[in-house]
């Protein structure tokens, strides 16, 4: 059996101690830990709990949403902003392409009121009856330390927190990535509530990736007042939908968050002026710090019932306010999302050793040959037909990604190279960034632990990374030749579609 990709990634990294710091190894100080630089951002990930090392924080730091309202925020900053509010039932597809042609946050309202939804369903007390999990991931924000709890003992727990922090306070317990009960995920798809073109299945290229291979995007979260998730983006350019789902005492949560087009002013204002990566997930911003931000941040405080659209490479920090509350997100992979991570998002997670999760190269491999089957499967009958030429332009776009992925994967002699893998449900990650193996790697045999080779990727072994021997082996996952094929195979029939098509055709 394969270790997990975090006891593999801890193992290479020790023969990398003489060059590359570890947390023991830096100053303990705030100041010098956000001195660090990109060659040596990977010296503060703590791998075995997938969390940048936080610094210490005294009592007076701790964020705390005592006394906020969203009226008195947006007046005390004058580069705060309201997100925009739109009722559900004023709500139409041309809507929200609108919001995300803006690249801005959206809240949606209102759902709570439409005969679908189910107040007998979507409660706390039927989440514990309904989940079949008997522990579940939690976070004291307080020292960042994940723990295992039972569902039940954890929301009792909640309930009893007061609504905010307490001076002297060690405990404060945050549920984040937990599995959503197949009861809620039956109720969002078809409790006709979430417009259909936010529901996980639409526009969502995840859904061609085989059942072995399959990603879950779709988590839900607990927490009660001044507990939070701290700034981020979504994993991979996703688009972010998230919906609140339970409240009491009316708890609600206040949502910072920035335009799409401000992706690159944000994160140079959080690595020169904050001294921290967005990309590590691990800073918690202050109203002050975003009030300082030379950027618009729009701020929406999300209630029962709002649904809140998150623009892709937004990035948002959420604060849990008041009560207990309970929401429900999910991400969706489009073209536009598998285009930006690729150019854009994976050079960034590579960087900062953040796994990729999402697995965009292999995405992209199965989302062609899925459109191009139903292409094929149309062309006969609906040759000339606008959402056949659609199809095609949509694929024609997934090639050019796809040829790019391709030059990186390519190498003159692949024909004579090993082949590691016959199914997609074996993982392949980088030991050293974790990013997802599509096609080549590295492997050294001699460096592995109980029939566990050492994995690197190109990119990293192109940067001097390797094994303890150094004598790693070029492989491949599955024969390129086979790939190459079916690329082929495709561009042969887009081609025979452009010849009765005035559209341009495939290069």
């Amino acid at each position: 059996m394969r270790r997990t990709m975090e006891e593999r990634r801890k193992e290479i990294r020790q023969g990398f101690r003489s060059s590359v710091p570890t947390p023991a190894d830096k100053p303990s100080t705030a100041s010098r830990l956000t001195q660090t630089t990109c060659s040596s951002c990977d010296s503060t990930t703590k791998m075995e709990c997938k969390v940048v090392q936080p610094w210490a924080r005294t009592q007076d730091q701790v964020l705390t949403c005592k006394g906020w309202t969203l009226d008195n925020l947006l007046k005390m900053h004058k580069n705060f902003l309201a997100g925009d509010r739109v009722p559900v039932s004023k709500t139409t597809e041309e809507v929200i392409a609108t919001f995300d042609a803006k690249g801005i946050p959206a809240v949606i309202e209102g759902l709570q009121h439409l005969p679908g939804w189910k107040d007998d369903l979507l409660n706390v007390d039927c989440l514990a009856d309904d989940s079949s999990i008997e522990k579940v991931p939690v976070r004291n924000i307080h020292n960042n330390v994940d723990t295992k709890l039972s569902l039940l003992d954890f929301i009792e727990r909640t309930r009893n927190a007061s609504p905010f922090v307490q001076p002297g306070e060690s405990e404060r317990l945050y549920g984040k990535d937990l599995e959503t009960p197949q009861s809620w995920i039956d109720w969002l798809h078809r409790g006709n509530v979430v417009p259909s073109c936010l529901l996980p299945t639409t526009d969502n290229l995840l859904v061609h990736l085989p059942e072995s291979a399959k990603v879950d995007t779709l988590m839900s979260y607990i927490g009660t007042g001044d507990t939070f998730t701290p700034s981020h983006k979504d994993l991979c350019a996703s688009h972010g939908q998230n919906l609140m789902c339970y409240t009491e005492n009316d708890g609600s949560s206040f949502w910072f968050m920035t335009r799409r087009q401000d992706a690159r002013a944000v994160a140079d204002y959080f690595h020169n002026k904050l001294e921290h990566d967005i990309d590590h997930e691990s800073y918690v911003t202050s109203v002050e710090d975003f009030a300082r931000a030379p950027f618009p941040v729009y701020v929406i405080e999300q209630k029962l019932g709002d649904l809140v659209i998150v623009p892709r490479t937004s990035c948002h920090q959420v604060v849990n306010h008041g009560g207990l509350t309970v929401k429900v997100s999910w991400s969706r992979m489009s073209l536009k999302s598998i285009s930006q991570a690729v150019y854009y998002e994976l050079p960034l997670c590579r960087r900062v050793c953040r796994p990729e999760t999402y697995r965009v190269r292999l995405t992209l491999y199965y989302t062609i040959r899925a459109l191009y089957t139903k292409f094929s499967e149309q062309h006969t009958v609906l040759s000339c037909s606008t959402d056949l030429r659609n199809q095609a332009q949509q694929i024609t776009q997934a090639l050019r990604i796809f040829d790019d992925v391709l030059q990186n994967e390519c190498v003159e002699d692949y024909v004579s190279l090993p082949c590691h893998l016959s199914s997609e449900s074996n993982h392949l990650s980088c030991d050293f960034c974790g990013a997802d193996i599509f096609q080549s790697f590295l492997e050294c045999e001699e460096c592995s632990s109980d029939g566990d080779p050492c994995t690197i990727c190109p990119e990293c072994y192109a940067e001097g990374r390797s094994c303890s021997c150094q004598l790693m082996q070029p492989t491949q996952v599955r024969p390129l030749n086979v790939i190459l094929q079916e690329r082929d195979e495709v561009i042969r029939g887009l081609q025979e579609h452009w010849k009765t098509s005035s559209e341009e055709g495939v290069e």
